[in-house]
């Protein structure tokens, strides 16, 4: 039989049983063809006949047909097989990934057919028939193109990247010119969604866009539904939202996200709080369970969460050792607890075996990775360290052992109690587990190390297994002896100068738990007197270590300053000092810019305390007697250079600080306390730490833009030399772009997805920011604005982050306030039919509640609506009262409710009353029984 009386599908079966070259096979498809240039659609009649030869096997052969086809023809095109490809799956059992994986491999080698929008509809393909093929392809029963999609998007979020890359770089190709409309039902939107954060970017990103236009389209319709549904409204929002945010129907509230955003907050609020470290984390088991019901995938996300947070770090960075911390200290004993304590209702997990294998083995490469980077770091400060000290030989720290990441990690989860060595064996083979035993003393090798070699011992205390725990034990035991027992020489000097140091006080306690130890021993006790009276230089210099010390801790962890630092930084008319301080004024001004000198007797006469706060009313003293012609310049700058020796360098901190904001009032009068300030900054003794202290300011002052350049250039202010010392401590960088303005934190919130690594960042910054320039109700108000926009109702995840916005404090002084207590308090919200407030309370509440914060947010609520209630409803027909109404609002008063909100008001008490979940947690809910 000639080949012309075949079937496109006999022909390619007889070129394959004959395995004929691809170029000849080629050459008989195009034949066929030939002449027939009316004939529609042979992309579609070659697809339907060369598909069921490439699957499910997939022949080498045909693929090579496949291939040259693609290349070397116009007749058939990528976009064409793949839409046969997707028909093939929804009617077949999906092919083996490898056969996939190689078929998109050609199509993504040739790229065909992707120029045009492809439709959101797709009709199932025709077939292959004797007489060429159908003239049109069907049009109905068309199928959305998106559920299509649906198996191949399972199929490469559960796979490594690397083992499907032609996949996911064909799907990236192919739904970037997706269609979004008509929208596909919405069960299909919420699958691809949910299936978003284990995508690979490449895909993410082209499919986030199409489902926010998925989302439009039905947030249109249903902006229509809502006019044609009045006070309705609110109950269907809230039935939509129900389904979005209850822990296990569909939670909107990603597990993921939500724990890489509660381990940043409780970094930030565990520095303002006097509890142990530890009560924050553990909140994290509490919230967790409302989030979901499956211990196991809490524990394995958590461990997710933390490692990539960890390996996604620059190992150079600071913020490395953070992360380190919080993984190896934080996470291992919050396990350890758990374990032990339980959780009623979200019991630890009996088999940890199962999802901590999982994240060990995905996780294993780029454990191992940042290990590698830690290694090498160590080893470049050693060699810098030698280099700088003359070629002396850094000695390790003994019996401190800088383990892997891995073997760390799993040491310390033995270590407290998470698992046992037999379970560490099975959930990571191979690695070793190791049982702690503290090397030498931490605190005494700081003290006798010579400068230089700092920075790898530093690195040690950071990453040793054990090291940083022991270290922040130690100086807890040092800071309570003083002032009575010294502390070693050079201790205060090298912790307060080595930021690494800085942040490993506070592994067993927290910040601001520290810092109250540190205030009493170091700044109220100050020194003790019998050694005071004994050598008087040596007793202020040792105070003033422990002071530039708690300068330099309060910096690094951002704590209100205790009040002797504020003090410190406000300089007095001489007028209005009371004459002992008058006395010790005069004292000090003729020591220092006279002829006298800091002879012990002016020390004696002289509390350390009163010393350091009348510093910058010395400092102003000085330049107003410049002014005055009563000193010179020369005498000016011989007395500042008692501020570049350790007997009064200490007090620098606070007189940089004075003097930073004084320049700034001055402005273009400030030309002598520039001189002052250069004087300070460059002298030859100048604390580093205390530089460190004051270099956002010193930043501020240098910029282009603070309007000082006149001023500068006038009074031959050595600018050059100022950014020359802030840039050999590293902290000559540009000054901070401003953050993203809250609307626009809200708006990546909505898009989580997509957010880029640190996003929770970005969104507690602009909140922490807007709470302390605004105050709480304005917050609250952007909120749920934001909330009201229809997005909120296809279950965005702005829908389920909010109520536990609304739960937390967000405070950067360290309040317990939360913006949930100013939302029940504003009577508009609690009225409004959008967004619909009933789930929007329970679910705050239900946070509210696991975060362990009382009764007294349920028994104000109770309040507001039992008067709420009582109010009169107000006739609609009265356009008078309606303005009344308006103006009552905006002054936060009610008087009268109208019927539709009283509508919502009835519905909201109900709501309340009638959920068991609410009854079982506070016990005033039952107070609403009796309100309706």
């Amino acid at each position: 039989m000639a080949h012309e009386d075949l079937t496109l599908s006999e022909l390619i079966g007889r070129a394959y049983a004959r395995a004929l070259p691809p170029v000849k096979f080629t050459k008989l498809v195009q034949a066929r063809f030939s002449g027939k240039e009316d004939l529609q659609y042979p992309d579609e009649i070659i697809s339907s006949a060369l598909l069921p030869f490439l699957l499910p096997s997939l022949p080498s052969l045909i693929l090579s047909y496949l291939s040259h086809l693609l290349s070397s023809t116009s007749l058939l095109n990528s976009q064409t097989i793949f839409t046969h490809l997707l028909f093939y799956i929804h009617t077949n059992d999906l092919p083996p990934t490898s056969s996939i994986v190689a078929l998109t491999n050609i199509l993504t080698i040739h790229p065909t057919g992707l120029d045009n929008s492809i439709p959101s509809l797709l009709s199932p393909p025709p077939s292959d028939s004797q007489n060429g093929g159908p003239s049109s392809p069907k049009t109905s029963n068309q199928i959305s193109t998106l559920s299509l999609l649906l198996p191949l998007l399972r199929l490469s979020s559960s796979n490594p990247p690397d083992t499907v890359s032609s996949l996911n770089t064909y799907l990236s190709k192919f739904i970037s010119v997706l269609s979004a409309f008509p929208s596909p039902s919405l069960d299909v939107g919420l699958e691809a969604g949910q299936l978003l954060p284990n995508l690979p970017e490449e895909i993410g990103t082209p499919l986030r866009g199409l489902l926010s236009g998925l989302m439009t389209d039905l947030d249109n319709q249903d902006m229509i539904n809502q006019q044609q549904s009045g006070v309705n409204e609110d109950v269907q929002m809230d039935n939509v939202i129900s389904q979005n945010i209850k822990p296990g129907e569909g939670s909107r509230l990603p597990l993921k996200q939500t724990l890489a955003f509660f381990l940043e907050y409780i970094k930030r609020t565990n520095k303002l709080s006097r509890k142990d470290t530890q009560d924050g984390y553990r909140s994290l088991v509490k919230v967790g369970k409302e989030i979901t019901n499956d211990p196991e995938e809490f524990l394995r996300v958590l461990l997710e969460v933390a490692i990539q947070t960890l390996v996604g770090s620059d190992a150079n960075m600071l913020d490395a050792a953070q992360y380190w911390g919080v993984l190896i200290e934080d996470i291992c004993g919050l396990l350890g607890w758990w374990k032990k304590h339980g959780e009623e209702g979200f019991a630890f997990p009996s088999d940890v075996v199962t999802p901590l294998s999982i994240v060990f083995s995905a996780l294993s490469a780029s454990m191992q990775t940042f290990s590698d980077q830690l290694t090498q770091r160590y080893s470049n400060l050693i060699q810098q360290a030698e280099n700088e000290d003359d070629g002396s030989a850094f000695t390790p720290l003994e019996g401190w052992h800088l383990l892997s990441l891995q073997e760390t990690l799993m040491s310390n989860l033995v270590q407290l109690g998470a698992l046992d060595s037999q379970q560490a064996s099975a959930i990571a083979p191979g690695v070793n587990v190791h049982t702690f035993t503290p090397g030498e003393s931490l605190i005494n090798r700081i003290s006798f190390e010579s400068h230089p070699h700092l920075p790898p011992l530093v690195h040690t205390i950071q990453y040793a297994y054990g090291a940083s725990s022991t270290f922040s034990a130690e100086f807890i035991q040092i800071i309570k002896s003083c002032p009575n027992v010294p502390p070693p020489e050079n201790l205060f000097n090298y912790i307060a100068s080595q930021p690494g140091l800085l942040g490993a006080l506070i592994t067993q306690i927290s910040p601001l738990a520290l810092l109250d130890i540190m205030q009493k021993q170091l700044l109220d006790l100050g020194v003790d007197e019998q050694g005071r009276n004994d050598d008087p230089q040596g007793s202020l210099t040792r105070f003033g270590e422990g002071v530039a010390l708690v300068e330099a801790f309060v910096a690094y962890h951002q704590l209100p300053l205790p009040a002797l630092l504020q003090d410190a930084r406000c300089a007095v008319g001489f007028s209005h000092l009371d004459e002992e301080s008058k006395e010790c004024m005069n004292g000090w001004v003729k020591a220092i810019f006279g002829s006298d000198g800091i002879e012990d007797a002016i020390l004696l006469a002289t509390p350390p305390q009163k010393l350091y706060k009348l510093s910058p009313t010395l400092i102003q003293q000085a330049i107003l007697a410049v002014t005055a012609s009563q000193i010179d310049l020369d005498t000016l700058h011989s007395g500042l250079s008692y501020f570049s020796q350790p007997l009064l360098s200490w007090c620098l901190g606070g007189v940089v600080a004075w003097l930073c904001r004084e320049i700034k009032r001055q402005g273009l009068l400030s030309a002598i306390h520039l001189i002052v300030l250069q004087d300070l900054i460059l002298g030859h003794s100048c604390p580093e730490a205390l530089i460190r202290v004051n270099s956002t300011a010193l930043n501020e002052l240098l910029s282009p833009n603070s309007g000082l350049a006149p001023v500068i250039e006038s009074s031959s202010f050595d600018l050059a030399g100022i950014r020359s010392k802030l840039d050999s401590l590293g902290l000559n960088a540009s000054l901070p772009s401003n953050t993203m303005d809250l609307n626009g934190a809200l708006g990546v919130l909505r898009q989580i997805d997509l957010a880029q690594l640190g996003w929770e960042r970005g969104l507690l910054d602009p909140l922490e920011k807007e709470v302390k320039w605004r105050g709480r109700v304005e917050v609250t108000r952007v909120i749920m604005e934001e909330l009201s926009n229809p997005q909120m109702i296809v279950g965005d995840n702005l829908a389920g982050f909010t109520p536990l916005l609304l739960a937390i404090s967000i405070d950067q002084d360290g309040g317990s306030r939360t913006l949930l207590e100013n939302l029940i308090h504003h009577s508009e919200w609690l009225l409004s039919p959008s967004p619909p407030i009933t789930h929007l309370l329970k679910r705050s509440l239900v946070f509210y509640s696991a975060l362990g914060r009382g009764e007294k947010i349920i028994l104000e609520l109770a309040d507001e609506l039992e008067y709420l209630v009582s109010l009169p409803v107000r006739p609609s027909e009265n356009p008078q009262g309606q303005g009344t109404k308006q103006r009552k609002i905006q002054d936060g008063l009610f008087t009268q409710v109208s019927t539709g909100q009283r509508e919502v008001l009835e519905g909201l008490i109900r709501g309340l009353r009638d959920d068991e979940d609410l009854r079982s947690r506070f016990a005033v809910v039952g107070r609403l029984d009796r309100v309706l």
